[in-house]
């Protein structure tokens, strides 16, 4: 089936980031909802919907969708998720799921008690580098050993604000990349005039190592990944910059330098098959090679759409969505010691160890 989603808030992220990509996925707008009937009049005019409306609990019960996807505050999300869920209706939120681990935790239950299940738009996960890497750490192809994540952006003076509402895509792309987080080691500082730099440590049942730098006072969004590990029996690094430039280097030939009796004998060696680097690349007709594919919005709406089509379980589940809040409560809890949350889920069992 073509499944029907209700799209309730018409703000401007929604609107530039979240509603074209249903024209990629698999679904159709059924109806929208903002109190501003002017925003809800103008996304249902631009994106097809089938209805407008100011009221969400008319729309679900006279609209009755196969979906809903709800796009605004957390305080939001948590009021509204529950009267979705409690209906049986899939939902699709932005991070953070709810303003606390508890109110998240309460709306995963209340999926769980109807029926249903609630997606959380962890979209780095599905964007096109970090997704490429993903596939080689899961077939076994890279084995990481260590990462060192960088993520700045923009002022934020609270921290649980700027971990809840930002540096939670960060730590939701090294789980999605790792498996689940054994122990978590913090270490915070904040500066005038009120931003945060929060370095942490991450050990991953998988036992890999993940160094994250995360801070607040960035003019703009920087992101940057390097992971290495093994790969075909040799040494290897995979490094992301700002989701739009992934990079694997190989030792074989390149670096490798062999002493020789007379220096004038040594010749630079290095193979080009051994340095892959992948970008992307506007030019007409590559459809394919959109920001919104690339950085993993499109992929995410897709999944929640082909999940709800197919009357199966999202992608992350809603328990493993809960993993990125877990170390941000645990950050909040101690920004400056060390938390142990506990054994690995067997669901996380797909991820590779390092040999």
């Amino acid at each position: 089936m073509t499944p029907r989603l209700s799209f309730i808030g018409c703000g401007s992220h929604a609107t530039t980031n979240l509603y074209p990509t249903l024209a990629y996925a698999a679904c159709t707008l059924d109806s929208v909802c903002d109190l501003n009937r002017g925003l809800a009049e103008r996304n249902g005019r631009l994106f097809g919907a089938q209805a407008v409306y100011t009221d969400a609990l008319r729309m679900l019960d006279e609209r009755r969708p196969d979906g809903v996807m709800l796009v605004g505050p957390p305080s939001l999300h948590h009021q509204l998720g529950l009267e979705v869920l409690a209906r049986g209706i899939p939902l699709f939120v932005e991070k953070p799921t709810a303003p606390s681990l508890a109110q998240a935790e309460e709306l995963v239950a209340c999926a769980r008690r109807h029926g249903t299940f609630i997606m959380t738009s962890y979209m780095k996960r599905f964007g096109t580098p970090y997704r490429h890497l993903r596939s080689l750490i899961q077939d076994g192809t890279f084995q990481p050993a260590m990462a060192s994540f960088r993520y700045g952006h923009w002022r934020s003076d609270n921290l649980d604000v700027m971990l809840h509402t930002m540096s939670v895509h960060i730590i939701d792309l090294a789980i999605a990349m790792f498996g689940s987080v054994a122990t978590v080691h913090a270490s915070s500082v904040r500066l005038p005039p009120g931003t945060w730099s929060v370095a942490l440590v991450l050990r991953f049942h998988s036992g890999v190592i993940c160094q994250l730098a995360l801070d607040s006072h960035m003019p703009r969004i920087q992101e940057r990944i390097e992971i290495s590990g093994l790969m075909d029996g040799g040494s290897c690094l995979a490094i992301v910059d700002n989701v739009q430039h992934l990079e694997v280097h190989r030792q074989k030939e390149n670096g490798i330098d062999l002493l020789a009796d007379n220096l004038s004998a040594i010749e630079p060696r290095f193979a080009l098959s051994d340095m892959q680097v992948w970008r992307p690349d506007y030019a007409i007709p590559n459809m394919g090679q959109h920001r919104l594919l690339f950085q993993g919005f499109v992929g995410s709406v897709r999944e929640f759409a082909t999940a709800v089509a197919e009357g199966r379980d999202c992608s992350p589940s809603p328990e493993e969505a809960l993993e990125a809040m877990r170390v941000v409560a645990a950050v909040i809890d101690k920004p400056d010691g060390t938390t142990t949350l506990g054994s690995a889920p067997a669901h996380w069992d797909r991820i590779p160890a390092h040999a």
